[in-house]
């Protein structure tokens, strides 16, 4: 007997298919329509039994009661390991900025704007602190965000030092993101002995990198190359990592991206679209198809596919990996946009340069575009999510096997909700999935990678490699 799953067709006449639980196979067409048309007495054995432990087809002798149940302990399963509160401390020092890039999700302040406007008060560190020891358990992950952080310096250091001594040294790792245009020997010496590693942009080649994040009077792709090999070199390989904007300048030159790792000596690229908030959709840099992405990622695969076979050094793709991993890694969590319930507050809480603390970086942004909706969940000396409806509201709505338009899809039990990105394109959380560019995103991705994993072996090897290195 049949119990409840989705499913979805894949290239090659066979359907991929999923339940609540979280498990998933894929099947020829001719076995759904056997089940369908005469019921699993006329299934091969193998194919039967396979789909009875998938809990597709309830166990003749326990009854589709017992099916039911076990389907509603695994996704009970899930939603609990979902529900855990473990985030990562975003912390914004500064909100100005050395560049002005045409993607800007509207979370800069100029560089000549004045301190006391846009950069965090030294005297409220140890709240900012005290707040992430009582909210969090060891070992605690800070991220310094800006602006550009290293703009202000003296208030990483400070938050470093704080750190350490509320925290424990060795119970916390920092990530600095920043365009490394200001990094020196000195931060490089600071760094040297300290759970400091940073991350970075490198968008292609140098021509449509300094297209698209601008440093006025300067070459922002020489000064990322260079603080990347400086890093590599004084810190280590593993101290550095860089994420890519595909901008409609990157998508004809996915070779680029490949050169650029090779010569700056990166083996994970990690690339996504433009997002829906700030500049990009002005500018027109963010202005292409999900077509038109899907077809660079198509060919972005297959460059690394035949820069291994040529015997060139791993190289991985991170977007491509935690959706392969939320798949055929039951226990994979980490990554707060392929949650359900959404990664919002319990994957992030972000403290701003003013005091203010949101669940998202995400809410950053639309509260700074939209002053008149509080998004924020209290402030470092106040923190009371509770306080604010908007904060029920979205957490309420962020389970997406009851949104519209995913309670069927079969790649809902791996996905996750982004009810900012909702509220940004359609002014609430749960909206439309045919128009949602965070449902189309991530179903062609899931759809893609499995697929190709399915039907070609030499994909489906490196792809194995991404998910077990």
């Amino acid at each position: 007997m049949m119990l409840p799953f989705n499913l979805e067709p894949l290239s090659d006449s066979r359907y991929f298919i999923s339940n609540l639980a979280g498990f998933h196979r894929v099947v020829a067409r001719e076995t759904l329509e056997l089940l369908a048309e005469q019921g699993d007495g006329v299934l091969d054995a193998g194919i039967k039994q396979d789909l009875a432990r998938g809990l597709f087809l309830a166990d003749s002798s326990a009854g589709e009661e017992a099916g039911v149940a076990a389907l509603a302990s695994g996704y009970a399963r899930r939603l609990t390991r979902d529900l855990a509160f473990r985030p990562t401390f975003m912390i914004v020092p500064t909100l100005r900025c050395d560049h002005t890039c045409r993607y800007c999700q509207v979370s800069r302040a100029a560089l000549g704007a004045a301190h006391s406007d846009y950069d965090l008060d030294a005297r409220r560190i140890p709240q900012v602190i005290d707040l992430i020891a009582r909210l969090g358990t060891a070992p605690y992950k800070l991220e310094i965000q800006g602006g550009e952080p290293l703009v202000r310096f003296d208030l990483v250091q400070a938050i470093y030092d704080e750190a350490e001594a509320r925290l424990g040294a060795t119970d916390f790792e920092v990530v600095i993101t920043t365009s490394l245009s200001l990094l020196d020997d000195t931060i490089l010496d600071w760094a040297r002995g300290r759970r400091v590693v940073f991350s970075t942009s490198v968008d292609g080649t140098e021509v449509v990198h300094n297209r698209n994040r601008i440093l006025p009077g300067d070459n922002a792709y020489q000064r990322v190359k260079r603080g990347i090999r400086a890093i590599q070199r004084q810190l280590g390989p593993d101290r550095v990592a860089a994420v890519t904007t595909v901008t409609k300048d990157l998508l004809a030159h996915p070779e680029a991206l490949i050169e650029a790792s090779q010569e700056l000596g990166l083996t994970e690229l990690f690339v996504r679209p433009v997002s829906p908030y700030g500049f990009a959709q002005k500018s027109g840099t963010g202005t292409y198809s999900f077509d038109d992405y899907m077809a660079f990622y198509d060919r972005l695969l297959s460059l690394i596919i035949a820069h291994e076979a040529a015997g060139g050094q791993l190289l991985s793709e991170y977007s491509g990996k935690i959706h392969l991993q939320r798949v055929f890694q039951p226990d994979f969590n980490g990554y707060a946009d392929l949650k359900s319930p959404s990664g919002f507050l319990l994957d992030c809480v972000l403290i701003n340069y003013d005091g203010k603390v949101f669940g998202s970086d995400e809410a950053r942004m639309l509260q700074r575009v939209n002053p008149e909706l509080d998004l924020s969940c209290g402030t470092v000396d106040h923190f009371d999510p509770a306080a604010n409806p908007v904060y029920h509201k979205i957490l309420k709505e962020s389970l997406n096997a009851v949104h519209p338009g995913c309670e069927q899809c079969a790649y809902q039990p791996f996905c996750g909700t982004d009810p900012c990105q909702g509220i940004s394109e359609q002014g609430e959380p749960v909206g439309d999935k045919s128009r949602s560019a965070f449902c189309q995103y991530h179903k062609r991705m899931f759809s893609y990678l499995i697929d190709r994993y399915y039907r070609d072996p030499e994909a489906r090897s490196v792809m194995e490699s991404w998910c077990h290195a």
